[in-house]
């Protein structure tokens, strides 16, 4: 059971970090909703399962019960590896193909700080990316859906890579 709430517990930062970004950098959605219930209900739920129906270790049998007030199945350590560590390495990674998709689409790293507000309007239908070419709403839409994929498909990857 612990391997299994470790894996789950995983793609929590990955889910959180870009909307806390979206918030605090003012940056487009690099994942959107649908894709985080898709992690959550999609791909999570199957290897977790799973790895409840793991074979028994072979020794099970012979260590003493764990005391249920102080041996905890969620712990201070599987708190740092799998948000301090494993979920890091999960954002980042997502984080490097939102980037390097928008990088490929003329909006660099540096440019997308405090567009937000201009992504994300109907209104505007001549956004200028770093090499001053115009965005129309729909077209920003569509690489921002194309964002969404990208960090979903990473996060699956990386955690294909955990398992």
């Amino acid at each position: 059971p612990k391997k299994s709430i470790a894996y789950t517990l995983t793609s929590n930062i990955p889910e959180i970090t870009p909307f806390l970004l979206f918030m605090v950098a003012d940056i487009p959605l690099p994942l959107g909703t649908v894709t985080i219930l898709c992690i959550d209900l999609g791909t999570d739920m199957i290897p977790a399962i799973s790895m409840a129906y793991e074979e028994a270790e072979a020794d099970i049998m012979k260590r003493v019960p764990r005391n249920p007030f102080t041996d905890k199945l969620v712990n201070e350590r599987l708190i740092s590896v799998t948000y301090g560590m494993i979920g890091m390495i999960q954002a980042a990674a997502g984080f490097f193909t939102y980037t390097v998709i928008l990088a490929e689409n003329g909006f660099w790293p540096s440019y997308l700080f405090g567009l937000r507000r201009a992504w994300d309007s109907p209104a505007i239908n001549d956004l200028k990316d770093s090499y001053g070419q115009e965005w129309t709403y729909r077209d920003r839409k569509i690489l921002e859906y194309t964002c969404h994929t990208s960090f979903f498909v990473t996060i699956v990857v990386v955690q294909w890579a955990d398992l």
